[in-house]
């Protein structure tokens, strides 16, 4: 005869039996099939349409906000003009329109801050040839 074995204690029974030796819990006669919920199917992302045209990246104006303006506030630019085309491309449109609002304003406050120092610089230079006066104009007359 088969032997069988117990799900309650793991005994070995008998083929025959309707219940365990051991611990007396009830065998069934046949296998009952378990139930099972089928799986939920995965929700497909929802592809965005994108609205209005792909906006601009600003890079080539970051590039040369950074290197004749100023380098600090330049970085940012150069990293959001980075992004808005892998933004657009990954049909993230709406976070491509902020990285490019995020890289002008950047590249403008990094813009506006290099020309603000170029223009102190200048004025300091008018000051200073402003306090010395004739006597710079004298010095560079001399070594002409």
């Amino acid at each position: 005869m088969a032997t069988r074995i117990c799900n309650q204690c793991g005994q070995p029974i008998e083929s025959n039996s309707s219940f365990c030796t051991n611990c007396g819990a009830p065998i069934p006669s046949e296998p009952q099939p378990q139930y099972q919920e089928p799986a939920a199917p995965e929700p497909q992302p929802v592809q965005q349409q994108p609205v209005g045209p792909k906006p601009k990246n600003y890079l080539a104006w970051s590039i040369l906000a950074t290197l004749f303006c100023c380098l600090p506030f330049g970085i940012p630019a150069i990293i959001f003009s980075a992004q808005v085309d892998s933004h657009w491309n990954g049909g993230r449109y709406q976070e491509a329109r902020d990285a490019s609002r995020k890289a002008k304003t950047w590249m403008l406050v990094s813009v506006g801050i290099g020309a603000f120092f170029i223009i102190a610089y200048i004025a300091l230079i008018i000051i200073g040839v402003a306090a010395n006066g004739p006597e710079f104009l004298e010095e560079l007359q001399r070594f002409r």
